[in-house]
């Protein structure tokens, strides 16, 4: 119970509302290098880009890297094995470093 009690909080805190200011192909292309607590769904994730466009990432003690890139006004991912290595893009809206999108928040850390 104490631990379903912490999660809830951890994506409570997470989630909280966003300044809805559309990122930029160029803004989202500013997020790297940096770190990020991406919340998803089912999982929170601590996401590291770089700005050659790989990334990588640590959940729940599980690690994974992949590819990120900009696609229009999107932030796209594809990690190596998380969600079937299938490419995932989502706009983004938001300012001074927290940030959401289709399902995803993220928050620089």
């Amino acid at each position: 119970m104490k631990l379903s009690i912490a999660v809830g909080a951890l994506l409570f805190a997470l989630v909280q509302p966003v300044a809805a200011e559309a990122l930029s192909s160029k803004d989202i292309r500013k997020l790297a290098p940096g770190r990020y607590a991406v919340s998803v769904p089912g999982a929170v994730i601590t996401v590291s880009l770089r700005p050659n466009g790989m990334m990588t990432g640590l959940s729940q003690g599980e690690k994974d890297s992949g590819r990120w890139s900009v696609r229009g006004n999107q932030l796209c991912v594809a990690w190596n094995n998380w969600y079937f290595g299938k490419q995932r893009c989502s706009s983004l809206k938001g300012k001074n470093g927290s940030y959401a999108g289709s399902g995803v928040v993220l928050r620089k850390i």
